[in-house]
């Protein structure tokens, strides 16, 4: 049984289906007997909480872009503590999200995606493996519809097909694992549960 920990990220843009992936990653973890910790970003606390509740209003994609990081700076402190302590942390979304969210303009908004690497620089080498979740935007959007909830400022397909190309090219300069998420519920399972295990063997 490996003693060490490792901090393992999923991406994506919306409808790619992270949550669902790194929920059913985590329950295949537990079952083989592996301390897992699920967690995600925004955080459900502090300032994720604030960013989450939407209490800031109408402010800049810069602004929020620093709000994330610093909601990164203290919930990064936590995540290194769970892998020091042998833990497996599956983490849905973290820099990269930041990155191609925040650098795609929305309503004629966007931040450079150069001064969003740099903030979020010491948090780039931190992961053990990045698993992108890639997708059509126009099946994403079309599964966020199928959720019956309301629709968020991000979720429009114009922004989305920003944010995809955004992924792809971190994902080629960063060396992202990359997932077609078009495909089946259990074939996206069985490709990310090989990258997956690569990393905890």
């Amino acid at each position: 049984m490996r003693m060490s920990g490792a901090f393992i990220v999923f991406e994506g843009a919306d409808g790619a289906g992270k949550s669902s992936v790194c929920k059913r990653v985590a329950e295949s973890l537990t079952a083989k007997g592996f301390e897992v910790v699920q967690t995600a970003e925004p955080t459900h606390e502090g300032i994720g909480a604030f960013i989450r509740s939407g209490s800031a209003g109408a402010i800049s994609q810069r602004t929020e872009a620093l709000l994330f990081v610093a909601d990164r700076n203290d919930h990064t402190e936590r995540i290194e503590k769970d892998v020091s302590e042998g833990r497996i942390v599956l983490c849905d979304r973290y820099f990269a999200s930041t990155v191609a969210y925040q650098s795609a303009r929305l309503d004629g908004d966007a931040s450079d995606m150069d001064w969003l690497i740099r903030i979020n620089d010491e948090f780039i080498d931190r992961p053990n493996a990045i698993i992108l979740l890639d997708i059509d935007p126009e099946i994403g959007m079309g599964r966020v519809g199928d959720r019956g909830e309301e629709i968020s400022k991000f979720e429009r397909l114009d922004f989305q097909k920003q944010v995809r190309a955004n992924y792809l090219y971190l994902a080629e300069q960063y060396g992202f694992d990359v997932v077609d998420a078009s495909q089946s519920k259990d074939e996206v399972f069985e490709k990310v549960m090989e990258i997956v295990e690569k990393v905890i063997e």
